[in-house]
């Protein structure tokens, strides 16, 4: 009983409480991030049986299942580019590129989720097993379309605690580090742009 009240305390504050969250939001990132990827393996399970059914099934549709398997490589990469962005990149660039991306995310599973609910309308006459794998889809699209949303959401908000201090400039070599005025143009000073032609 020992050894397991020892083990507890070294998962100290799990589940978190929301003072854990306000105190770190590198944290609340980390459980959205691995909540999302559940979601994300439960939907690539769908993605595949969605597409098979569509393929071989006389109603189904091939875009339906090319739309599935899509959307199963756009989860997938997005989970391991967010993985990288919030754990091991944390420049501003790589969280703003991951803003965008869960966001487009978030609107493309919308999309999808609107299809898909159409897709399993239009099967209900025709075939149980191709409106229950497409309605498996609709489900698993809105559920993405939310967590990715509100992940997106949580990101931007909290993007200064996943960066700390951590800058895009480069630190060494390139153009930027050089500094020549040569050329430059400086509109505070009323001066009219050097020449650099010799």
């Amino acid at each position: 009983m020992d050894k397991l009240k020892s083990s507890i305390k070294c998962v100290d504050g799990c589940p978190p409480s929301m003072a854990r969250y306000k105190e770190d939001p590198a944290v609340l990132l980390q459980h959205i991030w691995l909540l999302s990827v559940v979601i994300a393996f439960a939907d690539v399970i769908t993605s595949l049986s969605v597409a098979s059914g569509n393929d071989s099934l006389r109603h189904g549709s091939k875009g339906a299942g090319f739309a599935a398997i899509w959307s199963m490589f756009m989860v997938i990469g997005i989970s391991v580019y967010a993985y990288y962005a919030l754990t091991k990149w944390c420049t501003p660039f790589a969280i703003g590129y991951l803003i965008g991306a869960l966001l487009m995310m978030s609107q493309m599973f919308l999309t999808l989720f609107c299809v898909f609910v159409g897709l399993a309308r239009a099967a209900e006459d025709t075939d149980d097993q191709l409106n229950s794998d497409n309605g498996a889809m609709a489900f698993f699209s809105f559920v993405l379309f939310v967590v990715y949303g509100v992940f997106g959401g949580l990101v931007f908000k909290h993007r200064g605690a996943v960066t700390k201090g951590v800058s895009d400039a480069p630190s060494s070599g390139g153009l930027a580090s050089q500094t020549s005025n040569v050329g430059t143009f400086d509109p505070t000073d009323g001066q009219p742009a050097p020449d650099t032609q010799a």
